[in-house]
């Protein structure tokens, strides 16, 4: 059978908006080498997004189409860029009268409001959905689709195929959760992509195509699959509408890591050895370079510095750091806050460095950061944007990387490791596979060790720290939902994001175990730095041997090939 393998997806490396990019710039080329059939990425022509236009002049017009979308017809271009794997970008040409246009994302693919009602977000997925359904017979109407859809965005794809039999025969549809979110779908939504709602399944677009699709359902980590099913946030809250359909048919495949190992070989290979004063070096070396990046930048009103960068420490403090997209519900910002503030009162000589990538909320979502760094301005640096000079040089030169993540479908555990950097995280989904804790720990408590047991023996070298708030905390539930809920006032000093939940019992608790947790991380490296190079080079190792994009192609494809 003439079988072809096609990604459809609303972000790539060439339009980055979170974990997925990271993904497809792996994942394809993997399944590409391990198949040896020929393997497509498609995905929105994002109009605003550099990292697409950019490129533009590199791509090839192969066809044009034309979709029907809410009772009119628009043009669509499907242009290529041959790159080992096949890049497609549908990019919408007549859409001029839309308002705003289609896939007019600013700063990332999701960047889109929503406007008289209207979710922009939902309206350009299902407009995806729909070009592509037809784009894959203008592509090659002989073969037979294996299609692979990453997350709801991608999962409009699925609806649009339901009432196209003469296509929808010729595929096998998968869906891959990179994450727990959902969309509401209403019966004037579905009348855009030309369908009627004919069956009581739901008012999602997940609980609408899950049906559909192929078993299994994909995670991104194998924990995360388990979370799925069990976490009470997950569960209770993210998910309840379709936990009854996902529970028996989840898939935990584990990414690969996300790049190379940033420790010269001949310093990690010393490193191995047992020989740290080259890794030492390099580490303060490093720190060189990131303030020389630090004192050449100039501030800006959009790419602000918090904190006091003359003032602050340039010996051989401690260095914390914690990096990523803002995500209210999801990453965790405002509990590193909380407990670095009350660490520094336990500990004067530490100091915290944040890279928050404003999210949905921007700047002023993140202002509770600010303020800390205020606050202390010679103990604590923040970078709200995409510091790129600097931000390398900084993280290889810290201590410890955090990730108090809520929840964690697979994370960047690996990427600190792979930059010679010891991780401190919440024990939940992939961080839980990703770190082998200190058992000796205070800080690995019973409800850690009943996550990390899973995955590690007793006599596992350890890599990191892990941290976990008790199982039993009273009104757990409504905890989450106020989480979940993020009610509050950005703008506020007095009830914006961080000092809403800190009067959470749950959040209080987490808060109480992630301290415990730097301390203990602080010890190790105050009296014990042999053992914690050991869990830097151990860390490079056990991500290096566990987790691999090679691994993670086969078990898919031995899942979506047909027989």
């Amino acid at each position: 059978m003439n079988t072809q393998i096609a990604f459809i997806t609303y972000e790539t490396p060439y339009a980055p908006g979170g974990g997925i990019a990271a993904v497809m710039a792996h994942l394809p080329k993997s399944i590409h080498k391990s198949s040896g059939l020929p393997t497509y990425v498609i995905s929105p022509y994002h109009r605003y997004i550099a990292k697409t236009t950019d490129i533009e002049q590199n791509m090839e017009v192969i066809c044009k189409i034309q979709v029907p979308f809410d009772d009119r017809i628009f043009d669509i271009e499907v242009r290529a860029l041959d790159n080992e794997i096949n890049w497609v970008f549908l990019k919408s040409t007549s859409d001029t009268n839309e308002n705003p246009p289609f896939f007019s994302g600013q700063r990332h693919p999701y960047d889109v409001e929503t406007t008289s009602n209207q979710s922009i977000l939902l309206r350009d997925s299902l407009f995806f959905g729909k070009a592509v359904s037809s784009a894959l017979p203008a592509i090659n109407a002989k073969c037979h689709w294996v299609i692979l859809l990453q997350d709801w965005e991608a999962a409009t794809t699925t609806l649009a195929l339901s009432n196209q039999p003469e296509v929808i025969g010729k595929t096998s549809q998968f869906l891959t959760l990179h994450n727990s979110y959902d969309c509401g779908v209403s019966d004037g939504d579905l009348r855009r992509i030309g369908i009627s709602r004919d069956r009581e399944v739901g008012h999602t677009i997940l609980e609408y195509s899950l049906p559909l699709l192929g078993n299994p359902i994909f995670t991104v980590s194998k924990q995360f699959a388990e979370d799925l099913s069990t976490e009470i946030l997950q569960t209770e809250i993210m998910i309840p509408h379709i936990t009854s359909q996902l529970r028996t048919r989840l898939l935990g495949v584990n990414n690969g890591v996300f790049m190379e190992n940033a420790i010269p070989h001949d310093i990690y290979s010393s490193a191995v050895e047992g020989d740290y004063s080259s890794l030492r070096d390099w580490k303060n070396e490093n720190r060189k370079q990131a303030f020389a990046a630090i004192d050449s930048f100039s501030p800006a009103k959009s790419t602000p510095i918090w904190g006091d960068t003359k003032k602050f420490d340039r010996g051989e403090a401690q260095w914390f750091v914690m990096a990523g997209r803002d995500d209210s519900r999801q990453k965790g910002f405002e509990l590193a806050c909380l407990a670095a503030e009350r660490y520094l009162h336990i500990n004067d000589q530490a100091r915290f460095l944040f890279f928050p990538i404003p999210g949905e909320e921007g700047l002023s979502g993140i202002s509770f950061i600010k303020s800390l760094a205020q606050k202390y301005p010679h103990r604590i640096l923040a970078f709200p944007f995409l510091f790129r000079e600097g931000f390398f040089p900084i993280l290889r030169g810290a201590t410890f990387g955090m990730m108090p993540s809520y929840y964690e479908p697979f994370g960047m555990a690996n990427e600190y490791y792979l930059n010679g950097v010891v991780c401190i995280g919440r024990a939940t989904g992939g961080i839980t596979q990703q770190v082998v804790p200190f058992r000796q720990a205070s800080s690995f408590s019973l409800a850690v060790k009943k996550r990390s047991d899973r995955w590690d023996r007793q006599h596992t070298p350890a890599t990191g720290f892990l941290f976990r708030e008790p199982d039993d905390i009273p009104n757990k539930l409504g905890d989450w939902q106020a989480i979940n809920a993020a009610n509050y006032a950005i703008n506020s000093q007095k009830s914006n994001r961080l000092e809403q939940r800190r009067k959470l019992p749950t959040v209080h608790a987490m808060v109480e175990e992630f301290v415990t947790c730097l301390e203990d991380a602080s010890q190790i490296f105050q009296t014990n730095q042999d053992l914690y190079y050991q869990m830097v080079t151990g860390g490079i190792s056990y991500i290096q041997k566990e987790f691999s994009w090679n691994n993670a192609a086969k078990t898919y494809l031995k899942h979506i090939l047909p027989d």
